[in-house]
């Protein structure tokens, strides 16, 4: 059993979570075996996770991130991957599925988290609500076991495949907390995931998007 204290708790956290990132290695390749991303074939856990540094708030709270904007300009899948259960296939995304964000022409700047209030309801553009629209799968592209066995891609001509990392973040989280509460000697009591609303306050003025910025800034 590990001695706890708030930095120990949280690097093992860290660690934990790392483990559980999804793991993208050699999947950004063509068929001729080179790589989609150039120099930039990192993994996302890395470069949108590890490489964050964790940040103290008071003696008994830490913080870290996962995204950058470094990950947002080269590996803006890593949000993808927990916001959306189906994604577009290259270049058979539309103007509505693009989002607001891909007007943002600096890619490190573009923010896929932004929550917006309206006067009536909070919202962020790229968390969906899919609640009951897994049966989906029968339309999009993905893989599926055929009699013999084998590994087949169904549905080729789909604009949209399976993202089999939907949710990533919370299921990564579901995985880690027993492992984490066995190590520190706790018990698990439950898991409260905050509300739009909450999120919305604990953003601070450097998440606004850059064009959000540009408009504040034309004031005098």
């Amino acid at each position: 059993m590990n001695e706890y204290n708030i930095y120990n708790f949280t690097q093992r956290l860290r660690n934990l979570m790392y483990d559980h990132f999804p793991n993208l290695k050699d999947r950004g390749k063509n068929a001729s075996g080179s790589f989609k991303h150039g120099l930039y074939n990192d993994e996302i856990r890395d470069v949108a996770f590890m490489k964050n540094p964790t940040y103290t708030i008071t003696e008994n709270q830490l913080t870290f991130d996962i995204g950058n904007a470094y990950a947002e300009q080269y590996y803006p899948y890593y949000h993808i991957l927990q916001d959306t259960p189906y994604i577009r296939k290259r270049n058979k995304a539309s103007e509505k599925t693009k989002g607001s964000q891909a007007k943002v022409e600096k890619r490190s700047a573009r923010d896929y988290n932004f929550i917006t209030w309206n006067g009536k309801t909070f919202s962020r553009e790229y968390a969906k609500n899919v609640r009951g629209k897994r049966n989906r799968i029968g339309k999009v592209s993905h893989w599926e076991t055929d009699s013999a066995g084998r590994l087949v891609f169904v549905k080729k001509e789909s604009k949209e495949y399976l993202n089999e990392h939907y949710q990533y973040i919370d299921k990564m989280l579901s995985e880690c907390v027993d492992t984490l509460a066995s190590d520190f000697g706790m018990r698990v009591l439950r898991v409260k995931h905050t509300s739009l609303s909450e999120d919305y306050l604990e953003q601070s003025f450097d998440d606004y998007p850059t064009h959000l910025l540009q408009i504040f800034d034309s004031f005098e």
